[in-house]
């Protein structure tokens, strides 16, 4: 039950934020149409304390062997294990304010959406320094490269950070070498279920999904999330069904829900038992384990090739 509560709080979260950030409703969207542009990173750092406001930026931080200088995490964390014991200061739209203070940080990240919300503001008027990252905007892998890289400059740990990015990366080129003379199947992803939201190709995830060797069905909707009814789905008939966090995290289809919508029984994912879940965590929090998320959904693509 924690669990559940921890990761649907994240989604419902960044879901919020992206509703505060957002200058002009796309149709349909409720995330934000304008990236906010990051300050950058400037002075030299010692920080050996550090708040993270973001899981992301978390695991970057521990995935480059800097977790120890980690003294307290959002509300959300929960990855790797050993950040659930450390001190919690809050969400992601109102973090609290005196339990940082009294942690004494060297420096606090944030994701950029996150200026939005005064906290940021605060914090710096507390004379607290606090860095932030585009993370949740980010639209490729390249993006998170830049992001991890930078936060490796304000840890003083380069060659770390750029370690990861060398194993994320090599991590990717092996998959696309697996992929190179399959032909990408047609798939559908699903973001959320009341309402139907699909994922676009113009954002992290259809990224994700396209090095996995998937043709997104809603790879042309415009927006970050699109709303669709049923009938777009059974008209494009995909042969795969992707379901993130299906049947785990509430406010997610699984397979049950979509098996009685309407006509959805006749579609050949189902008739063919091509109706997956696949590991939430993975494919929505953008950070190093997305190389993971590419991984799984290749494998679920194309289970015919020799997987090692």
């Amino acid at each position: 039950m924690m669990f559940m509560t921890r990761v649907t709080g994240v989604f419902l979260s960044i879901f919020v934020v992206g509703v505060v950030l957002t200058s002009h409703w796309e149709r349909g969207s409720p995330f934000l149409s304008v990236a906010i542009a990051a300050p950058p990173i400037i002075g030299e750092s010692t920080s050996t304390r550090v708040v993270s406001l973001l899981p992301s930026l978390t695991e970057m931080i521990f995935a480059m062997d800097a977790g120890a200088r980690v003294v307290g995490v959002s509300d959300f964390d929960d990855f790797p294990p050993e950040v659930t014991q450390l001190p919690s200061v809050g969400g992601l739209i109102n973090p609290n304010l005196e339990a940082i203070v009294a942690l004494e940080p060297d420096v606090i990240v944030a994701d950029q959406s996150q200026l939005v919300n005064g906290s940021v503001t605060r914090l710096r008027e507390l004379g607290l320094r606090i860095e932030v990252f585009p993370v949740t905007t980010a639209m490729i892998f390249d993006d998170l490269y830049h992001v991890i890289e930078s936060l490796g400059q304000l840890l003083d740990s380069t060659d770390a950070a750029n370690n990861l990015v060398q194993r994320m990366r090599l991590s990717l080129e092996e998959v696309r070498l697996q992929l190179r003379t399959v032909t990408p199947v047609s798939l559908y992803c699903e973001l959320w279920a009341n309402p139907i939201i699909a994922v676009p190709g113009g954002s992290f995830e259809g990224h994700l999904l396209q090095l996995a060797g998937g043709a997104n069905i809603a790879a042309s909707l415009p927006g970050r999330s699109p709303r669709i009814d049923t009938e777009f789905v059974l008209v494009r008939d995909p042969s795969v069904i992707l379901l993130p966090g299906g049947g785990i995290v509430p406010g997610l289809a699984s397979p049950e829900m979509i098996a009685v919508r309407p006509g959805w029984r006749h579609l050949r994912a189902l008739k063919q038992g091509r109706v997956h879940t696949i590991n939430h965590a993975y494919f929505a929090r953008h950070g190093p384990r997305s190389v993971l998320a590419v991984q799984e959904i290749a494998r679920v693509l194309h289970p015919e090739l020799a997987w090692h």
